[in-house]
């Protein structure tokens, strides 16, 4: 049985195999933390739009008297907010839009939301829950290290996150006979449970991971990534940034196929959490099968060491 008919047949037992899989177990177990923020917090970013729904106090039931306006309107204002100095006022342009008001304190500036219905404070225009989604958010574009620098390490991530993806791919394979294997998941299978899913959700979703890590590769390296495309084809070609492929790749990064539609949306921020599940059912799968087999092991050896002492 030559190279390739191994490969085929019982790709388990080749040696360019075992290569991809050391090479994507260390890719995941060192960029395992990385792939977790950056996945969580692009999470984040999609869920900022609804956050703002949720959480923002915008939006009243309009009553029947009429709302306050103008010079009525900023004299209630004042007398609720003393102490603070009146700033940019935005009254609100629908029946059920509450007016928007920026108070200013000891050169602090803080945003609310006021009722011209009931003449009552609403609260902050960002309470907490959304302070905190949009921090969340900043981290996935620049991981706190400033815009370059933030990027360009995104971009090196999203190369290797390619490269962990590709070899997966690779390693997906199972032979001739059992490669349908990886795309289902069977109650009665010798695999456990948690490989199953790793390997499943690994080819359903390899579109989209090269999709995130090539699109995140050129958010950090715009200049390299323009060279790459110049290299394999010219402005007419498919592949070129805008359109093509690149474009959908921009496109699936930013989640925006489909992006008006609720369903679709929700199931982008769905979506959006597979790598944590990636990682995490790749990192209970190497705890069981590496650490565990050989802290059993260590702690047999030490025991058969010492009932031969005694």
């Amino acid at each position: 049985m030559n190279s390739w008919q191994r490969w085929l047949q019982a790709p388990q037992t080749h040696l360019f195999r075992r290569a991809l899989f050391q090479i994507h177990l260390w890719l995941g177990i060192g960029l395992g933390l990385y792939v977790l923020v950056i996945a969580i917090s692009g999470t984040a970013l999609l869920l900022k739009s609804p956050f703002y729904t949720w959480f923002e106090p915008k939006t009243l039931v309009p009553l029947e008297t009429e709302p306050l306006t103008g010079a009525a309107l900023k004299e209630r204002m004042a007398e609720v907010y003393v102490g603070y100095e009146l700033g940019f006022t935005i009254e609100g342009f629908e029946e059920d839009e509450a007016t928007f008001i920026v108070l200013e304190k000891d050169g602090e500036y803080i945003p609310h939301y006021f009722n011209q219905y009931t003449g009552e404070d609403i609260g902050l225009a960002r309470p907490w829950p959304i302070v905190a989604v949009e921090w969340v958010a900043d981290v996935h574009d620049e991981l706190m290290l400033g815009r370059d620098l933030g990027r360009k390490i995104n971009g090196i991530g999203g190369a290797l996150f390619v490269l962990m993806s590709v070899t997966g791919l690779l390693i997906w394979w199972q032979g001739k006979r059992r490669w349908w294997e990886g795309l289902v998941i069977l109650p009665g299978s010798s695999r456990s449970l948690l490989w199953q899913l790793h390997s499943f959700f690994g080819f359903w979703a390899l579109i989209l991971m090269i999709a995130w890590g090539v699109s995140g590769f050129q958010l950090g390296f715009p200049r390299q990534m323009a060279a790459i495309l110049e290299f394999f084809g010219s402005e007419g070609d498919v592949i070129r940034p805008r359109d093509g492929v690149m474009g959908f790749f921009r496109k699936v990064h930013f989640a925006e196929p489909g992006g008006q539609n609720v369903l679709v949306r929700w199931g982008w921020i769905l979506a959006s959490l597979l790598p944590t599940l990636m990682f995490v059912t790749g990192l209970i799968v190497w705890w069981r099968r590496v650490v565990m087999r050989w802290y059993r092991n260590s702690f047999k050896s030490q025991a058969g060491g010492i009932k031969e002492k005694g």
